[in-house]
């Protein structure tokens, strides 16, 4: 899943639309325009605690990634 986040979200990060990352609406909207409505549903099935697990992986690699450009 975090692979996925990454995926859809890492050229967000340092741009206007970082702060959208806190918004479900953008998050749904974004994801189901990249990875197709029906993937979009798969991942929606997924409890709280793998999204949260997914998401603080992908701010890991992020801001890693970003800290050692």
């Amino acid at each position: 899943m975090s692979r996925v986040l990454i995926e859809c979200f890492k050229d967000d990060i340092g741009t206007d639309n970082e702060h959208l990352l806190h918004e479900d609406k953008y998050i749904s909207k974004t994801m189901k325009k990249k990875k197709g409505k029906k993937q979009f549903d798969e991942f929606d099935k997924y409890g709280e605690e793998v999204w949260s697990n997914a998401w603080n992986e992908f701010s890991r690699v992020v801001f890693h990634t970003r800290v050692s450009e």
